[in-house]
C-alpha cells in the first residue's frame, strides 16, 4: 500500500480546491443554506468546470484516488452538494446513496428526481424524493426518499449480496469527513494563534497545545486509514465492505473528538455562523449520521466481520476458521 496518493489525483484535488475558493469556499454554503437553488446552478457549474462528471471510481485506482482527493476537497468547504452520489452515479445519470434500513433519508435528495439507494441489506431501488429538504438538525438539505419499484422500506434477506457500490460510497464519504475535520484543526489552529488572553496568545498554553496534538495525530491516523482502504477496494474487493464499515466508524469516532476540541477552542466563537468552523461542522452531520451513527456502524462491522473475516495483524471471524 502507498500511503500517498498519486500525483494526478493530488493535482485534481488542486484544481478543484481553486474551483471551490472561486465559489467563496464556505460562503457557498451559506448562500445555498439562503437559496437553495445556488446548488444547482454555481456548484454544479464549478463541478462540470474541473471535468468531475467524467471522474468514475469504480473505473480503475487512479480514478479512486482522484474521487477521493476531490470528496476530501469539498469536505473542506462543506460543498453543498451530493458529490459521492453523483460520483457514483449510473447510466442514466442517477445518483447512488447508501440509505438507512426502513427510513430513507439522503443529503441533497431533492437535487435529482430519481436515485439508486441500497442498504446493508440489498440494493439497488429505484427512489425519489418525497418533499423538499425536511430543514431538521440533522442538516438543511437532508431529504426523505420513498421507492418507486417496490414499498419503502421492504426488507431484504440479511445475506443478501452486498451492493457493489457500498464499500466505494462509504469510504468516499469518510475521506469528505477527513476534508472536513482537517479544515476544522487548520482554522482551530489559525484561530488560538491570534485569540490574546493574559498577554500572549492562547497557542502559546500548553493545554491548548497538547489537545491540537491530540487532534493532529488523530487525523494522520484517519488518513492513512483512509488510504489503506482505497487500496483494499482494488486490492480485494469481495472483501473491502468490512474494510470501509472500519474506516466509517473510525471516520465518526476522530471527527466527534476533532470537531467538539475545535469547537471549543472557538469558545463562544464557534457556535456562530459568521465563523467557517460552525458551518463545516452543521454540514457534515448527515455525513456523520447517515446512513447510520456510530453504533449502528459498530453493528454492521461486527456482522461483517463474522461473515467475512477480516484482514489485519490478528485474525478474526471467517478469516481466522
Amino acid at each position: 500500500m502507498n500511503p500517498v496518493l498519486p500525483t494526478e489525483a493530488i493535482e485534481f484535488a488542486a484544481t478543484a480546491a481553486k474551483a471551490f475558493a472561486a465559489l467563496g469556499g464556505v460562503d457557498a454554503a451559506r448562500r445555498a443554506e439562503e437559496e437553495p437553488a445556488r446548488r444547482e446552478g454555481e456548484v454544479t457549474a464549478a463541478l462540470a468546470a474541473i471535468g468531475a462528471g467524467d471522474l468514475d471510481p469504480r473505473a480503475n485506482p487512479d480514478s479512486l484516488a482522484a474521487a477521493a482527493a476531490l470528496c476530501e476537497t469539498a469536505g473542506t468547504v462543506a460543498l453543498p452538494f451530493p458529490l459521492v452520489g453523483t460520483l457514483l452515479r449510473d447510466s442514466q445519470q442517477r445518483p447512488f446513496a447508501v440509505v438507512p434500513e426502513g427510513l430513507w433519508r439522503v443529503d441533497h435528495g431533492d437535487l435529482f428526481p430519481q436515485w439508486r439507494v441500497a442498504s446493508l441489506t440489498g440494493g439497488d431501488t429505484i427512489a425519489a424524493a418525497n418533499a423538499a429538504p425536511l430543514g431538521s438538525r440533522l442538516g438543511p438539505f437532508v431529504t426523505d426518499l420513498h421507492a418507486l419499484d417496490r414499498p419503502t422500506g421492504d426488507p431484504r434477506p440479511l445475506d443478501a449480496t452486498p451492493h457493489p457500490d457500498l464499500a466505494i460510497h462509504l469510504t468516499l464519504t469518510a475521506w469528505h469527513i477527513l476534508g472536513t475535520t482537517g479544515r476544522a484543526l487548520e482554522l482551530a489552529v489559525e484561530h488560538v494563534q491570534g485569540r490574546v488572553q493574559f498577554g500572549k496568545p492562547i497557542a502559546a498554553f500548553q493545554s491548548v497545545q497538547f489537545q491540537l496534538a491530540d487532534c493532529s495525530v488523530a487525523l494522520a491516523g484517519l488518513r492513512e486509514l483512509a488510504c489503506f482502504t482505497l487500496w483494499r477496494l482494488t486490492a480485494a474487493p469481495d472483501d473491502a465492505l468490512t474494510d470501509a464499515l472500519a474506516l466509517r466508524l473510525h471516520a465518526i469516532d476522530v471527527a466527534r473528538t476533532v470537531l467538539r476540541t475545535t469547537q471549543q477552542l472557538h469558545g463562544a466563537a464557534g457556535v456562530c455562523d459568521e465563523y467557517d468552523i460552525c458551518v463545516l461542522i452543521r454540514l457534515v452531520q448527515p455525513a456523520l449520521r447517515l446512513p447510520w451513527g456510530a453504533e449502528r456502524t459498530t453493528e454492521a462491522l461486527a456482522e461483517a466481520i463474522a461473515r467475512h473475516g477480516f484482514e489485519g495483524l490478528f485474525p478474526h471471524g471467517l478469516a481466522s476458521r
